[in-house]
């Protein structure tokens, strides 16, 4: 695998892979490090469909609303590394800050139709904008075939998409289903902040959307919501941020399945002083 830190150096060696068959196909998984299992799937999944696989490791501070969370961020670069290669990863792009904000960048102000106000986005304003920023200069700078993202992370999925719409992006967006701890826990990078018995525990969470799936062919969908509010609301120490049914496209709250073509429930529950995010597809296409 190689190691790459600066933007000229990784145009360079891509143009060069490229120059010998131009219909080699690229991926891109994004990725602010502290990789986990749910990471390698994506890089799995990249390295399947594609010739190169591309991973870039930045932590990017236009994504942070406070100082505090982008200094304690984890940065554990050895292991990333290892599990880069472990997973057939071609490229690690390992960037500073200068590398993809030069001084001559001016942060931009994406159209994305309010995606970025909703949800995660009412309470961590200039996040989704920091996202796409991000997004589009690796984008650029790369210009993979497909962007390959985590199902966790439901909201950014659905900008990244609208990003590629608006800017007429030739970048898919492949979005990989959660991979799960076990017990059922959504993988995710926080989870060490549990202990033991917490992260055990913490399943209750997919327990109850999941439930949720099921209960929506028999009663309401107001009425699954409430049953696994319900639910969540009765574990010791569980705290919800928020428990929707979300339009997959608008990011809307949907009141009935039948008010969209694709409806997700989304949640963040709070335990243990730590943000788990899950979801699950209410009605899909697929």
């Amino acid at each position: 695998m190689h190691i790459i830190k600066t933007s000229e150096t990784l145009i360079k060696h891509l143009n060069a892979l490229r120059e010998s068959n131009l219909k080699v196909t690229t991926g891109l998984v994004p990725t602010m490090g502290a990789l986990h299992t749910g990471h390698a799937s994506l890089i799995k999944a990249s390295v399947k469909e594609n010739d190169i696989t591309v991973c870039s490791i930045f932590v990017n501070p236009t994504q942070f609303g406070e100082a505090a969370d982008l200094e304690t961020y984890p940065k554990p670069i050895e292991n990333d590394i290892e599990l880069l290669i472990d997973n057939g990863c071609d490229i690690l792009f390992l960037p500073d800050y200068k590398e993809i904000y030069p001084d001559t960048y001016q942060q931009q102000e994406f159209a994305i139709d309010g995606l970025d106000h909703k949800i995660e986005g009412a309470s961590r304003p200039g996040h989704f904008q920091g996202v796409c920023n991000v997004l589009h200069r690796f984008f650029i700078l790369v210009c993979p075939s497909g962007a390959y993202f985590g199902q966790k992370d439901f909201q950014q999925t659905v900008v990244a998409k609208k990003l590629v719409a608006i800017t007429n992006s030739p970048v898919e967006i492949r979005v990989i289903p959660i991979y799960r701890e076990p017990h059922g826990l959504a993988m995710s990078s926080r989870n060490i902040r549990l202990s033991t018995k917490g992260r055990q525990n913490a399943a209750f969470i997919y327990r109850a959307i999941s439930q949720a799936k099921e209960d929506v062919n028999e009663m309401e969908l107001h009425e699954a919501i409430a049953k696994a509010t319900q639910f969540i609301n009765a574990q010791k120490g569980a705290h919800i941020d928020y428990l929707l049914a979300v339009d997959t496209t608008t990011l809307d709250e949907a009141q009935t399945l039948e008010s969209a073509n694709e409806i997700a429930l989304l949640t963040v529950v709070e335990y243990e002083g730590v943000r788990l995010l899950d979801n699950i597809y209410l009605k899909n296409k697929a």
